[in-house]
């Protein structure tokens, strides 16, 4: 992210509310809660550092910058010797590991691997996380992380750098052809500006190109959590396969400690972490691909709440609607819904969602069903699908395996063959990898490859997804998605897809 010199007084400002003025991974601190939400918003659309957000932000008036500069006179190191000998007390001793969860932390990282980025996100479901948007916003070439690992292994690091910089030859170049098809193929709207229309068919030429990229393109996220969930992330971090994970751990653990040094006190990982990845990887290689179960559809359901059951899923929603308003007990409720018509049950349903608007959620007894669905999607989906954090994944690493997905606009344009050719040599440099350094591998897997996921969720958190993802407004590969799942629920409880994706009826 761009980050500029600043003067000595801008400097000296960032340092009462940011850990670190210059490095790619700080904290925010000192701040109200209120502003750092806008703050952050605005670099998943801005290719700016958060901390040029937070001057501007202090400096063009929204803020009363003495309001929160700090006046207390306590030498930091004698603070930091407090709140340690507090911690020791209450944590430690006591076993009081609930201040650690009331602990709030802003923590911003610069310039990490789209790679890991996912896998981060992933580690823990609690924090929420705001990430820069290669759908809004074009990477420039040297936006990409070189893996440690092949500062030792210079003729791979050549052959990296090269499929790379095919990679981002490929991106611009789709770019280009899709600007100039979809200035052709796409209508302006109604008073639309010159401006706005190009900064329109951008957006989607952006969205559609990075199919191209490669997971080393980097990017920057933010994330709100608490020094609990903080010590998670790090741990997990630590036995990561990739050096640039370590590295990021220990920034992380050394930036913490200069605001919240008596709360990241177990960032180790367990011998548990440290040896189970291996010993079930090893094990898992008992799994021969069988390829007459194989199928070729993307998007599978392969369970659900009340498959081969005498009870439905709506069967089972009922019930716990009845059982929540009734206050009997639940052998009572089983026994009458057994025992009522498809009319009344139906009632019943019509009841628990009448008047439900498009910004409204379910009630709970809708968590009380499942639905699991095995997905073999892009990567550039799988990275919007695995920010609905009340849905459950169970997913595998990048691979070239699974083939790759090519967005539509560029079959129209005539542009397959660009991406084509740029995949492929992702996939001949991935094959060398495999072999000789894998755990560097996945970073030359393209946003075009498919990975294969399984999705758990419940009524409620499938509701949601699919209320924000069957819109026009969503982005055309998740949306596709997301409308085979809803199918797929069709056929089995048509009676729960009625209400559902509501704010594509809206």
């Amino acid at each position: 992210m761009k980050m500029r010199k600043l003067t000595l007084e801008e400097e000296r400002l960032l340092e009462n509310f940011v850990t670190d003025v210059y490095g790619p991974v700080y904290f925010i601190h000192s701040l109200p809660e209120f502003i750092i939400p806008p703050i952050n918003s605005k670099v998943s659309r801005r290719d700016t550092s958060w901390r040029l957000n937070i001057l501007e932000s202090l400096t063009d008036g929204d803020l009363n910058i003495t309001d929160y500069i700090p006046k207390h006179n306590i030498p930091l190191e004698k603070a930091i010797q407090k709140a340690k000998e507090f911690h020791e007390k209450w944590v430690e001793r006591f076993g009081h590991s609930s201040i650690a969860e009331q602990h709030l932390m802003h923590l911003c990282v610069e310039d990490v691997s789209r790679l890991l980025s996912g896998d981060i996100e992933l580690m823990n479901r609690r924090p929420a996380f705001i990430e820069w948007s290669q759908r809004y916003q074009k990477p420039t070439r040297d936006k990409v992380v070189i893996p440690q690992e092949l500062e030792e292994k210079p003729d791979l690091k050549e052959k990296f750098l090269k499929v790379w910089n095919n990679s981002y030859d490929a991106y611009e170049k789709l770019v280009e052809v899709l600007t100039e098809y979809l200035a052709r193929a796409e209508e302006k709207k109604e008073g639309e500006s010159e401006e706005r229309f190009y900064n329109r068919i951008s957006k989607i030429a952006f969205e559609d190109a990075r199919y191209a990229l490669l997971l080393a393109t980097k990017t920057s996220f933010a994330v709100a959590l608490n020094a609990l969930d903080l010590q998670d992330i790090v741990r997990k971090l630590f036995v990561h396969p990739t050096k640039e994970a370590k590295l990021l751990a220990e920034r992380i653990v050394e930036q913490g400690e200069k605001i919240a040094p008596s709360m990241l006190r177990h960032t180790a990982p367990t011998v548990y972490q440290l040896k189970v990845h291996d010993r079930l990887k090893n094990l898992a290689s008992v799994v021969k691909e069988d390829e007459l179960s194989d199928s070729n559809e993307d998007v599978i359901l392969i369970d659900y709440t009340g498959k081969d059951s005498e009870y439905s899923p709506v069967d089972i929603v009922i019930m716990h609607i009845l059982f929540t308003y009734s206050g009997k007990n639940f052998e009572a409720v089983r026994k009458t819904v057994k025992n009522m018509s498809e009319e009344e049950k139906s009632k019943i349903l019509q009841q628990a969602v009448e008047d439900i608007g498009e910004f409204d959620h379910l009630i709970e007894a809708f968590k009380s069903i499942r639905f699991k669905f095995q997905l073999k999607i892009s990567e550039a989906n799988w990275h919007q699908l695995l920010r609905h954090r009340t849905i459950v994944f169970d997913y595998s690493e990048p691979t070239i395996e699974n083939g790759f997905v090519i967005p539509p606009n560029i079959e129209k344009a005539n542009a397959s063959e660009i991406l084509i050719e740029a995949i492929k040599a992702s996939e001949e440099l991935f094959i060398e990898l495999k072999e000789k350094l894998p755990e560097v591998s996945p970073y030359v897997v393209t946003n075009a490859h498919k990975r294969l996921v399984l999705m758990n969720a419940d009524l409620w958190a499938f509701d949601h997804f699919a209320n924000l993802r069957c819109t026009n407004e969503a982005q055309w590969d998740i949306r596709n998605v997301s409308f085979k799942m809803l199918d797929l629920i069709k056929e089995v409880a048509p009676q729960l897809t009625t209400f559902m994706a509501r704010r594509k009826k809206a």
